[in-house]
């Protein structure tokens, strides 16, 4: 439904400074379009024809929507109203229910695994191999599963909601501590815990834990395996590849050094 329930000076003060109080339900798309009356309307249903506008979200491949990087955040309020503000809240007492939109991506993310794996993902290599080594994982196996998960950005938004370097859900993030997903230590610790809790319950199994880790360890668990969904086996046969062979380059330099 397009939200007008907001009286109309307010709601040109409230677009102006980025803020707009939404009392609907936040759905799967978000529209924008100028009013007769030059006023910025965000809608969740699609305009009718003869209005031009666009879709606030992250395009599919060949899109042709907006890719810029403006994001839309929606809050909630602890009075239960919605907050809609292209800036991101810091108080506690809100809570992020979606995102509509993507920032522009990481430079990293032109650049290679090949390049990107050795020199420890940059600003981040120290948090990775702290979280990883905490959990007795190999920081190489944390880096495979980030670069797969999220370039390395540490702004990325999916099309369903998982945010930051290891991807996190909502819920996960919560269940995990984490408050701020787009942090960089907060988002890491999370989800080098949750790839460890996920190697615990399927007995080290790493496809099993993978397959888990991108598609919950229910729906391994229902298909007793690696569930059937094509995104589920890719990405573990990505991450398995990237893994085992940065692992084995690592290998080939260490043993190298050592007979220098």
């Amino acid at each position: 439904m397009v939200h007008r329930h907001v009286p109309r000076a307010l709601l040109l003060s409230l677009l102006t400074s980025g803020l707009l109080l939404w009392s609907a339900t936040a759905k799967a798309e978000l529209y924008t379009y100028l009013d007769a009356d030059g006023i910025r309307v965000y809608t969740d249903q699609r305009p009718t024809s003869g209005v031009t506008y666009r879709r606030v979200g992250i395009p599919s491949s060949g899109s042709s929507t907006n890719r810029s990087g403006g994001q839309i955040f929606v809050y909630q309020t602890p009075s239960g109203e919605r907050l809609v503000t292209n800036q991101r809240q810091r108080d506690a007492a809100m809570t992020l229910i979606a995102t509509y939109g993507r920032p522009t991506a990481s430079v990293r993310c032109r650049l290679s695994a090949g390049e990107v794996m050795p020199v420890g993902s940059g600003p981040f290599d120290s948090i990775i191999v702290r979280e990883a080594n905490s959990r007795n994982l190999d920081p190489l196996l944390v880096k495979s599963v980030i670069w797969v998960e999220s370039c390395f950005d540490q702004y990325a938004v999916s099309r369903v909601g998982a945010h930051g370097l290891m991807q996190l859900m909502p819920a996960t993030a919560a269940e995990l501590g984490v408050t701020d997903r787009f942090d960089p230590a907060q988002n890491i610790r999370g989800g080098v815990t949750y790839l460890a809790q996920m190697l615990e319950r399927f007995d080290r199994n790493l496809d099993l834990a993978l397959a888990a880790y991108n598609a919950g360890p229910g729906a391994v668990e229902r298909h007793n395996g690696i569930p059937p969904f094509a995104e589920t086996r890719n990405y573990v046969e990505r991450v398995n590849a990237h893994y085992h062979f940065h692992a084995a380059v690592a290998g080939q330099g260490q043993a190298q050094a050592a007979a220098d």
